[in-house]
């Protein structure tokens, strides 16, 4: 079936198309309007005209919430070189979940044009496509687009926006989100074949900016704010504890009712761990899933970014591990490598690295918003402390594996570390994701203070 683009605007696509591909430039394009049978049409045409290969196409069902939806729309974001097409996005996620405060709105709409930003400065060009339809063209044309189906329920029809918020508030929307480096360019729907090839014109001229003017990469100059609470200040690391074992078990215990509390709530919990090495990150982690049921945790260990990973943006490669309704996600080291190792060790520019508090702040905001619960943990432990560690463990065959070179070459650079974990936490320590300092020269004291950070703050969040 031959495509109703027309044979000029085909054969400019496929030229720029390659092009793109040919520059490495990930082309993120986001249609919304108010009707899902008019985006997939239009999509559909484009399919046809285009190379497959590094072209991806996505729908998303805007009343998913959550960290695991985020990390969906995040990790649909394009490689260097390829192309994504969104069928409704986080414009169309923000509507559903209105609730009548326009602040509240406001406050999203901020959020996402900061969102925006980060994957602009990361290098993906982003296209915003509105289909403008109302309820009255769309009764006239609908019938041009995709046949009705009475069988809401199939993932083929399933388009369950509020088209009584989505009329009286998308206009709203756009003026808020309308930005210079990622403008709004709107399609007045009409007959089929006028709005596919006026649409092919809105990407034409867009695919062709980014490839000849450099613009949409100038960024915001930002640095590392410190404004928030260290709370490294001033802290007491020796520290003793009566009664472990007898405490630990009941904290374990009210874990576990906690986890089903979590699991009928709906909301999710984000646990993100960071310390000096040898600080005991992993027996915190570890009394923590003895606790759980193993059917709502996973322990993600972060290492070093794959091949796949660089192709991306920073954050993308951390979006597969976050959780779904009602389970915990705990990370074993985090995004925070940005703030520290990388730019220390040079694995970062110093332009990425002031962008970073800023990004960060910004991505644990919509995890947040999503409903998640996020606890961060930094251990904290003095110099000859981690010192002891590392001889005990080089003495000992079953733990000689923890002890890296690297782990040697980090400890003479304490103090360059020392500086950038304070400009971490004082720029990063937010209310919506705080962070707790872990007095840890007594692991057991570590442990048990993880343990009562995280019963406390999910009675707070799931019981009241």
């Amino acid at each position: 079936m031959r495509s109703l683009v027309s044979d000029e605007l085909e054969e400019e696509l496929n030229k720029v198309q390659m092009d793109i591909a040919n520059k490495d430039i990930p082309v993120l394009v986001i249609f919304e309007g108010g009707s899902g049978r008019v985006i997939s049409r239009v999509v559909n045409e484009l399919d046809r005209v285009l190379e497959p290969r590094g072209i991806n196409y996505y729908h998303f069902d805007v009343e998913k919430n959550g960290p695991k939806a985020m990390a969906r729309l995040l990790q649909c974001t394009p490689a260097k070189g390829e192309i994504s097409m969104y069928d409704r996005s986080w414009y169309a996620t923000a509507i559903n979940r209105f609730e009548g405060d326009r602040e509240d709105l406001d406050a999203a709409l901020d959020v996402l044009n900061r969102f925006e930003e980060y994957l602009l400065d990361n290098g993906t060009f982003i296209i915003k496509v509105r289909l403008a339809v109302t309820p009255e063209i769309m009764k006239e044309y609908a019938d041009e687009y995709r046949p009705y189906t009475a069988m809401n329920g199939t993932f083929l029809s399933v388009d369950r926006i509020d088209h009584f918020k989505y009329y009286s508030l998308m206009d709203d929307v756009v003026a808020k989100t309308d930005t210079k480096r990622a403008p709004w360019d709107t399609v007045r729907v009409g007959h089929v074949e006028k709005t596919v090839n006026d649409a092919v014109k809105v990407l034409l001229k867009r695919f062709k900016q980014c490839i000849k003017d450099d613009s949409w990469k100038e960024s915001v100059k930002c640095g590392i704010d410190k404004v928030y609470e260290n709370p490294r200040e001033g802290l007491e690391l020796d520290r003793t504890t009566d009664g472990f074992k007898k405490e630990m078990g009941a904290l374990s215990e009210e874990l576990e009712r906690l986890q089903i509390l979590l699991a009928v709530s709906g909301r999710s919990v984000i646990l993100g761990f960071e310390g000096w090495d040898a600080a005991g990150k992993g027996g915190c982690i570890k009394h923590i899933s003895h606790a759980l049921n193993p059917r709502g945790y996973r322990v993600a260990r972060v290492g070093k970014p794959t091949e796949e990973d660089y192709a991306h943006t920073y954050l993308w490669r951390f979006c597969r591990s976050l959780p779904g309704p009602g389970h915990i996600s705990i990370f074993d080291r985090t995004w925070y490598g940005r703030m520290m190792v990388e730019p220390i060790e040079g694995f970062c520019t110093k332009e990425e690295y002031q962008r970073s508090a800023a990004e960060i702040n910004t991505f644990e905001s919509m995890l947040s918003d999503s409903g998640a619960i996020i606890i961060k943990f930094w251990l904290d432990i003095d110099k000859d402390t981690q010192l002891q560690r590392f001889n005990d463990r080089k003495a000992d065959p079953l733990k000689q594996w923890k002890l890296t070179d690297e782990d040697w070459r980090n400890r003479e650079k304490w103090d360059v570390y020392e500086e950038y974990i304070d400009a971490m936490i004082s720029s990063t320590n937010t209310p919506y994701a705080p962070w707790v300092v872990v007095p840890a020269n007594n692991k057991k004291y570590a442990q048990l203070t993880v343990m009562r950070t995280l019963v406390g703050v999910l009675r707070s969040e799931l019981e009241s």
